[in-house]
């Protein structure tokens, strides 16, 4: 069943879905000198957790 983009919770705040362009977007606007790529690697690198894809992307120069 496909998520409800309506219905937030607690989850919807500490995760990041890889496969959702607009959640890329949203946590590339919180770092506007990463690009979309850089972005997705992060996803990719430091898995699904909010926090630890800004950890990361703080990390990564």
């Amino acid at each position: 069943m496909p998520d409800d983009k309506n219905i937030t919770g607690r989850q919807d705040d500490i995760r990041v879905d890889g496969n959702d362009s607009i959640e890329a977007e949203y946590l590339q606007s919180q770092f506007p000198g990463k690009t979309q790529e850089q972005i997705m690697e992060a996803i990719k690198a430091a898995g699904p957790v909010r926090a630890d894809i800004i950890e990361y992307l703080q990390r990564v120069k």
